[in-house]
Parts: structure tokens; sequence; C-alpha cells
């Protein structure tokens, strides 16, 4: 087997530093839609937090918070905003995930994110199909009997996951 040179690597804490980015971008997105200046202080303090201690239940509300906050100020489900938001806290999720596992004295190698960075990039691609499609579906209320089909499908699928679980155990 050959031997592999990984070089030095970056430091673990900048990771962390990835979350603090990550959030104040997310800060700024919530500024441009319209959030006010108050609950955005109080959200970066909480990004602060979730830098300093990634393994802490902060990280929860530093993703949560957004979804409220856009809900809060209304507008279209699908904008270009709410989109940069999945994005981003997407990213802030894996972020932190990273950061809690790595201690801050370590060394991460670059190669190491290679894969994690893949996955999200087709999450992210997944997701941006999906809300395009969102944006060809035709506005207004849907017929009774489309709803119920629907429900009989979502319960479908349920039961399929639920039977093909079972059947590893």
């Amino acid at each position: 087997m050959a031997a592999v040179e990984l070089g030095t690597g970056l430091p673990g804490w900048v990771l962390r530093a990835a979350v603090v980015l990550t959030g104040l971008a997310v800060a700024a997105v919530l500024y441009a839609e319209g959030v006010s200046l108050t609950p955005l202080v109080l959200y970066v303090i909480l990004i602060g937090v979730a830098g300093a201690i990634p393994a802490s239940a902060a990280v929860a509300l530093v993703i949560a918070y957004p979804a409220v906050a856009i809900v809060v100020v209304g507008g279209a489900p699908v904008r270009p905003g709410v989109l940069a938001l999945v994005a981003l806290l997407h990213l802030l999720h894996i972020t932190c995930a990273y950061a809690a596992l790595i201690p801050t004295r370590s060394r991460i190698h670059p190669k190491a994110l290679l894969t994690p960075g893949l996955r999200y990039l087709a999450v992210q691609a997944g997701v941006l199909a999906l809300a395009g499609i969102v944006l060809l579906l035709p506005g207004g209320r849907t017929a009774e009997a489309v709803e119920v089909v629907g429900v009989f499908c979502a319960v479908g699928l349920v039961a399929g996951a639920v039977a093909l679980m079972r059947r590893r155990s």
C-alpha cells in the first residue's frame, strides 16, 4: 500500500470560525428579508455561543430561529431569501456537527471534507430542483379529491418505509 502525504492541514478552530461566518451570513439574509434589529442582535449572540460551543443546544436555536423569523416576516414561501436560508442553515448544521467532533487544537485536512461537501451539494441540488417544481405548480385551492389522494399516498409512503425498516431488523 502506498503512503499518502497529507500535509499540515488547517487548524481545528477554522470550523468554529466557519460556524460564526455562516451564522453571520444567515443574519445578513434575515436582515435583507426584513427582520428587525433587536431579534438580529439576539441571533448574533446565539451565533457566538454556537461558535464557541458547537455541541450545545444553542445550535438548535441558531437553526430554528431563522425559520420562525422568516414566517413572522411573511411573504412568498419560495423566494430567493428562503432558498438562501435553506442552503446556509444546512451548511451551518453540517459545520456545527464537524466542529463539535473535531477538537480546536487538532488539524483538519481539506481532503477529508471533500465527501461531505459533495453530499451537501447533492442535497442542495435536490432542494433547488424541488423548489423549481413547486414554482411550476398552479396556485390557489386544491380540489378535495386531489387532497385525499395525496393523504393516501403519504400514508402509503410511511407504511412502505416502516415495512422496509422492519425487514432489516
